[in-house]
């Protein structure tokens, strides 16, 4: 990701998806699965 000066991780990406996944399987809300995990997946930066 050359404009945002990140550098793509796989096994970040991953944990992200996986997140994601679980978050909204729990909650069947795209908004808060997508706000908690990238939350996390920032932490990581």
């Amino acid at each position: 990701m050359l404009k945002a000066e990140i550098e793509y991780i796989e096994e970040i990406a991953n944990e992200t998806c996986e997140c994601y996944y679980e978050e909204f399987m729990q909650t069947a809300s795209h908004q808060d699965a997508k706000n908690k995990c990238k939350l996390k997946a920032q932490e990581k930066f």
